[in-house]
C-alpha cells in the first residue's frame, strides 16, 4: 500500500506552497494617470497668475467668501486636483494594506504540537503494519505448514537421508534449458547427416533429426527421473521395483534407439553409394528403406558400422543419452524420491513469506520517505512564510514612503499655485480698488494657505499580525526540527526491530532447514511450526 502523501501532513502547518506577493501596483486604476501618479497637478503658474487678474477683475471670488464652493473656479481646481491626488493615494495604500493582511493570514501555518504529530505519525504507520496483517500471517502459515511437512519426511526417511540437504544444484528451468539446448544441439547435428538423403534437404532432415532427438532425451529423462531414482533410492520395495522396470526398459529402448539410427544412418550411406553408381540419386529416398530390414541387419552384430557418420552419430546419440539420464537422476531433483519435492515448497513458501515481509518493509520505508518530504517541504514552506511576510511589510512600508512623497510633492504645488494665484489677484484686486468699490476687498480666506495632508496610515494592526504569524512560524519551526529529530531516531529503532525480527525468524529457520535442536537429529513438529 503506497501512498504519495501523508495524511496527517494535510491539517496542520502550511497548507500549500507560498507563492511571493502579488499587488496591482498601477496607480491608474485608483484615478492616478500619468503625470498626476507622480504628484503633478498639471496647472501652469503664469496662466494661473493670468486667470488670477481677470477673476479680480470681476471681483471673483466676493469678498465675503469663505466655504470652498465659493472659491474661484481655477482655486477650486487647483484643490479639486490635489485632493484627487490624496484620495488616490489614500485608496491605493488601504487596498494595499488589505491586500497584505489577506497575505499574512494566508501564510500563516496552522499550529504543530510535537506530541499530537508523533501520535499521528505513529498511527498512520501501524496501519500500514496492519494493512498486510492478513497476507503476513497467511504467508506464515503456509510457510510452517512446508516446515511440517518437510520435518515429517525427514523423521520417516532420516535413516536414509541423514542430516544432509537436498543436492538441488539448479532449479528445474535451467535442467530444462540444458535438456533443450542438447536436443538442439543433436538434431542440428543429426539434421545435417540426413539432408542429402530426401527429396526434402535440410527442412526435412531437420524434422526428422528433431524428432528423433526429442524421443533421445525423453527416453533419458525417464530413465533417470522415473528409473534410477525409484530403484536406487526409494524406501518402499514396490516402488523400487517398478522403478527397476522403468529403468531397465528405459535404457535398453534407449540404446537400441541409438544403435537403430546409427545403422539406419549406414544403410542410408549405402544406398547413397548404390544410386550415385546407378545414376538413379533423383529417385532416391531414405524412406524406401524398410525399418525392418535395419533392425534385422543390426544383430547378431550390432556394433557393425561400416560409417564413420554413423559411428559419430552413434556416439553423439549416446552421450545425449546418458546426460539426460543425469538430468534426470540428479538435477531436476534430489536423488532421493520427494526430498527435492518438500525441499522446494518449504523454500518456496519462505520466499513468499519474505516477500510479504519485504512488502511491509518497502511500504513503510515508502511511508517513512514521504514523512521526511512532508518535513522538509513544512520547513521550506515556513521559513519561506516568514520571509514574506517581512517582505510584505517592507512593501508596505515602501508604499507609505511612495505615497508620502507624492502627496508631499502635489501639496507643494497646491501650495505654490495658491500663493501665485492670491498674490496676482490681490495685487490686481487692490489696483481695482477704485473701479471694484465695496468688492474691492479681497476675501478672509487669502489670509491662510491651507493644504491637507495624507492620513498618517498608522500599519500597527499589520505589523501586530504579521508579528503573530511569525511567532506561529517559529513555534511550528520549532516542533517540526523537534519532530523530525524524533522521527530519524523512530526510524532507525524500527529498522533496527525488522533486522532483530528478520535474524531471528532466519535463525529459526535455518535451524529448522538443518535439522539440528539442542541435540536432537530432527527438531519437533511443534518447533517447526513455531519457526
Amino acid at each position: 500500500m503506497l501512498k504519495k502523501t501523508v495524511r496527517w501532513g494535510a491539517d496542520v502547518g502550511c497548507q500549500s506552497k507560498i507563492k511571493p506577493l502579488d499587488l496591482k501596483a498601477d496607480m491608474s486604476e485608483f484615478g492616478l494617470k500619468g503625470k498626476l501618479a507622480e504628484g503633478e497637478l498639471g496647472f501652469n503658474r503664469a496662466l494661473t497668475k493670468r486667470d488670477a487678474k481677470k477673476d479680480a477683475e470681476d471681483a471673483i471670488p466676493a469678498s465675503d467668501a469663505i466655504t470652498q464652493d465659493q472659491w474661484s473656479e481655477r482655486e477650486q481646481q487647483i484643490a479639486e486636483r490635489a485632493e484627487s491626488v490624496r484620495r488616490g493615494l489614500t485608496t491605493w495604500l488601504s487596498t494595499t494594506a488589505a491586500g497584505i493582511r489577506n497575505f499574512i493570514h494566508d501564510c500563516t501555518p496552522i499550529d504543530i504540537y510535537p506530541d499530537q504529530l508523533r501520535e499521528a505519525i505513529k498511527s498512520e504507520e501501524n496501519e500500514y503494519r496492519h494493512y498486510e496483517l492478513d497476507d503476513v500471517s497467511e504467508a506464515k502459515q503456509s510457510h510452517s505448514a512446508a516446515i511440517v511437512e518437510l520435518q515429517q519426511f525427514r523423521a520417516r526417511h532420516g535413516d536414509r537421508i541423514g542430516d544432509r540437504t537436498p543436492d538441488i544444484k539448479k532449479n528445474v528451468e535451467q535442467t530444462v534449458a540444458i535438456l533443450v539446448f542438447i536436443m538442439l544441439l543433436e538434431g542440428g547435428f543429426n539434421a545435417l547427416l540426413f539432408k542429402d538423403a530426401q527429396a526434402s534437404g535440410l527442412l526435412g532432415g531437420l524434422m526428422i533429426a528433431f524428432a528423433v532427438s526429442a524421443v533421445n532425451v525423453c527416453f533419458g529423462v525417464i530413465t533417470g527421473f522415473f528409473g534410477m531414482r525409484y530403484a536406487l533410492n526409494h524406501p518402499h520395495m514396490a516402488m523400487k521395483i517398478i522403478g527397476g522396470v522403468v529403468m531397465a526398459v528405459g535404457l535398453t529402448s534407449g540404446i537400441l534407439l541409438n544403435f537403430f539410427v546409427a545403422h539406419f544412418r549406414d544403410a542410408v550411406e549405402t544406398g547413397l553409394i548404390a544410386a550415385t553408381a546407378a545414376g538413379t540419386m533423383g529417385d532416391f529416398s531414405m524412406f524406401h528403406i524398410a525399418p525392418g530390414d535395419v533392425i534385422a541387419g543390426m544383430f547378431p552384430n550390432i556394433i557393425g558400422l561400416h560409417s564413420f557418420i554413423a559411428l559419430g552419430l552413434l556416439f553423439m546419440g549416446l552421450t545425449v543419452f546418458g546426460l539426460a539420464v543425469y538430468e534426470g537422476y540428479d538435477r531436476i531433483s534430489d536423488r532421493y524420491p520427494g526430498y527435492g519435492r518438500v525441499w522446494r515448497k518449504e523454500r518456496k513458501a519462505y520466499e513468499r513469506r519474505q516477500q510479504v515481509r519485504n512488502d511491509v518493509r518497502d511500504d513503510l520505508s515508502d511511508y517513512f520517505t514521504q514523512c521526511r518530504m512532508w518535513f522538509e517541504t513544512q520547513l521550506s514552506r515556513h521559513v519561506s512564510a516568514k520571509r514574506e511576510i517581512e517582505k510584505a511589510l517592507n512593501e508596505l512600508e515602501a508604499r507609505r514612503d511612495i505615497a508620502m512623497a507624492i502627496a508631499a510633492k502635489a501639496a507643494d504645488q497646491e501650495r505654490s499655485l495658491k500663493v501665485a494665484y492670491r498674490q496676482a489677484h490681490r495685487r490686481a484686486r487692490n489696483q481695482l480698488r477704485d473701479k471694484l468699490g465695496e468688492q474691492a476687498a479681497c476675501p478672509a480666506y487669502f489670509d491662510e494657505i491651507v493644504t491637507p495632508q495624507l492620513p498618517p496610515f498608522d500599519y500597527a494592526k499589520e505589523r501586530d499580525q504579521a508579528n503573530a504569524a511569525i511567532k506561529a512560524i517559529d513555534q511550528n519551526l520549532k516542533a517540526l526540527n523537534m519532530t523530525r529529530e524524533w522521527l530519524e531516531q523512530h526510524i532507525q529503532q524500527v529498522q533496527k526491530g525488522l533486522s532483530s525480527i528478520d535474524k531471528k525468524v532466519g535463525e529459526e529457520i535455518e535451524k529448522v532447514r538443518e535439522g539440528k535442536s539442542a541435540g536432537k537429529a530432527f527438531v519437533s513438529v511443534d518447533e517447526a511450526r513455531r519457526a
